[in-house]
């Protein structure tokens, strides 16, 4: 489960990481590719984070983009504009 910034819970969502890596990464050609790859690399890494079967939405967004940053600091910026921006907006609310 995933403790948004509203105080809601939501299931995790393999798919939603997927495609906002892709997203990321469209500036590459092999987006897709990167983007099943990227999602393999942080996976383990959101599991070592679990605590009672929960994530933060931060804990995605700071796991995600330590990984991004090595990977590729396009889509890292890409990744930090929406994710971080929205993140702050939810605060706002």
């Amino acid at each position: 489960m995933v403790h948004k910034a509203s105080g809601n819970m939501e299931p995790f969502s393999r798919d939603n990481l997927f495609i906002s890596l892709y997203e990321s990464c469209k500036h590459r050609q092999t987006a897709i590719e990167d983007a099943e790859g990227l999602l393999l690399a942080i996976l383990p890494g959101l599991r070592e984070q679990l605590h009672n079967g929960i994530l933060t939405r931060n804990q995605i967004i700071e796991t995600t983009l330590s990984v991004l940053k090595r990977f590729d600091a396009i889509a890292a910026t890409v990744y930090a504009a929406y994710h971080l921006q929205s993140s702050s907006n939810n605060l706002e609310k």
